[in-house]
Order: C-alpha cells, then structure tokens, then sequence
C-alpha cells in the first residue's frame, strides 16, 4: 500500500495553489485596546473558542436572557466557518461586547453586534464597525451590510451616522418573535 501512495504521489501533478488562511487567522486589529471618557481601557481582540462564554454572556444581558447564538452555533463559527471572525470587547476579565461578521465574496456581512447595557453609549458599537471597515477595506470588501430590527431606532440611528443605508424590509425576519428586520449598508470607498 505504501508503494502505491508513492507511486500516484509521484504521478499525480504537484498542487502549487495555496488556499488563503481564515479570515480569523489573516486579519490584525489596528488597536487592542479602546480607551473609555473616564481614562480606563478595555481589552479588544479576535475570538477563539475560549472566547464563546464571553460571547453568551453578553448575548444572554442584551437579548433578555435569550442566546441568538447558541453555543454550538458560536463554535461552528469560530473553529469551522474560514469566512467569519468575531471581535470581543473585555473590562478587566468581564466581557462587554463582541461584534460577529462574514467576509463573503466582496461583502462584510455584521451577523450580531451587541453590547451590554451597562457600556452602552460609550462609542464601544462605533469603534468595533470602524474596526470591522478597516479590515474590510485591507480585504478588499465593497459593502458591510446588516439586519437590524425594525424596533430598534436607537442602533439605526448609529448605523445610519456611520453611513449605512437603508434596504429592503425582511418580514418577519426574527425567529423568536417574528419581528421584522430592516436592511441596511454601506458601501466602501465612496
């Protein structure tokens, strides 16, 4: 058997195309910290699977005890899917908010961007999107795009400041309630 997978290893032709690493392996974050009004700094990095009870923690604070995200979800996404990152935000050891995205052809999809009440208001959402466009734009990603419940004036009014454009409304878009979601983008480099 050996001196059969030597033989086709010598026959067949040598591959020389290499695949591009992860995009969570590929990307860097310009700053690993984000400096808050009151001069203390958190702690910005990518996610690994150490990071997935953090990501639940924060969801189960913002989404009323509720997980869009479940654990297995979150670890499919972080060990397996190649296309997808998660930035997570930390003060001290407590985490504090994440953004969740897919770099898909030459669209940067937000899956959830979520921080915890308590950091609510202090430009945490803003610095992780400016983040997520930096690295978008080194890719070369024309448009970040999102679904945003149709409930949720205080985040459109964000998003749309950073330049996101309304889209089409997705009906009842929102498993758990079947609320509606809005679509929203930005195109890059205009």
């Amino acid at each position: 058997m050996k001196n059969i997978k030597q033989w086709l290893a010598d026959k067949l032709p040598k591959h020389t195309h290499t695949f591009p690493l992860p995009i969570a392996d590929r990307v860097e974050l310009k700053h690993n910290f984000f400096a808050l009004d009151d001069q203390n700094f958190l702690t910005v990095h990518i996610a690994t699977e150490e990071d997935i009870e953090a990501i639940i923690s924060i969801e189960q604070l913002c989404y009323s005890g509720q997980t869009p995200w479940n654990r297995s979800a979150l670890l499919h996404e972080i060990r397996y899917n190649k296309n997808a990152f998660y930035i997570v935000v930390t003060d001290d050891q407590t985490p504090v908010a994440f953004l969740g995205t897919w770099f898909v052809s030459e669209e940067a999809h937000i899956t959830n961007i979520a921080t915890i009440p308590a950091y609510e208001s202090k430009g945490i959402a803003t610095f992780l999107i400016t983040e997520l466009k930096r690295i978008a734009l080194s890719e070369a990603i024309k448009i970040i795009s999102l679904e945003v419940r149709i409930s949720n004036q205080r985040a459109q009014r964000l998003y749309r400041k950073m330049k996101f454009e309304n889209g089409r409304i997705k009906k009842g878009y929102y498993i758990n309630d079947h609320e509606d979601a809005l679509e929203m983008a930005m195109i890059l480099g205009e």
